[in-house]
């Protein structure tokens, strides 16, 4: 596998180039990051996503900021990017203290349709709840990945919730738009399982992965 930090290069000719890109694809919600699907040659329309995306690395990360783990090397055929691509084979042990990063869209099954979970958390406290919008977001973040960190073969130790967002997409003139709810998350968790985490890195952890959500991020802390 590879990890790459990718920054858009900000001249004339590279957003006339990432503008068409983009209006090309404007009907059709797997195409809302052509931009990276380009750099993976073979990715056809109906290809299967070899990686995972994030945008930014921070709060001080401008527009055109991504992290990429994928299994094969980024191609920038079309000069776009600053890339920096190295070789990505973490190792861990049981025990084993990481701090990480993660963004997700968390959702919950209820009546056979998903709702986003911190909706869900506010809907069911009611008028009366006493947390504030910081605080509801860390405590439904905080069981959400509680209740998936032994199939990620981990256990959480600290998680806060550092931002939330609920983003809109267009789909088509018929379908309208798509709403997907994106929720930082960061902290420290122990290693229980090594092999279980690796794969949980490789594959993404939940949902919206085309949206550029599931990336979970670790380093020693």
């Amino acid at each position: 596998m590879f990890i790459s930090r990718l920054i858009l290069r900000r001249k004339p000719r590279t957003l006339r180039t990432m503008v068409e890109i983009l209006r090309q694809g404007l009907n059709d919600p797997s195409n809302a990051h052509r931009l990276l699907w380009s750099l993976f040659t073979g990715n056809g329309d109906n290809a299967k996503r070899d990686f995972l995306f994030r945008a930014g690395g921070g709060s001080s990360s401008p527009d055109g900021d991504f992290l990429i783990v994928s299994q094969r090397w980024p191609k920038d055929c079309l000069g776009l990017w600053n890339i920096e691509t190295k070789t990505y084979d973490p190792k861990f042990a049981p025990g084993q203290t990481l701090a990480f990063q993660l963004r997700v869209n968390p959702t919950v099954a209820r009546g056979g349709k998903r709702h986003d979970i911190v909706m869900d958390r506010k809907r069911m406290l009611g008028e009366s709840r006493e947390e504030t919008n910081a605080e509801l977001w860390e405590h439904a973040g905080r069981d959400w990945l509680d209740a998936r960190a032994a199939r990620l073969g981990t256990s959480l130790l600290v998680c806060r919730a550092d931002n939330y967002h609920v983003h809109r997409f267009h789909r088509t003139e018929k379908r309208g738009y798509i709403s997907i709810a994106m929720l930082d998350l960061s902290g420290r968790l122990r290693v229980e399982e090594p092999e279980k985490l690796t794969g949980a890195i490789f594959s993404g952890v939940g949902r919206g992965k085309a949206w550029g959500c599931g990336l979970l991020l670790v380093r020693p802390g």
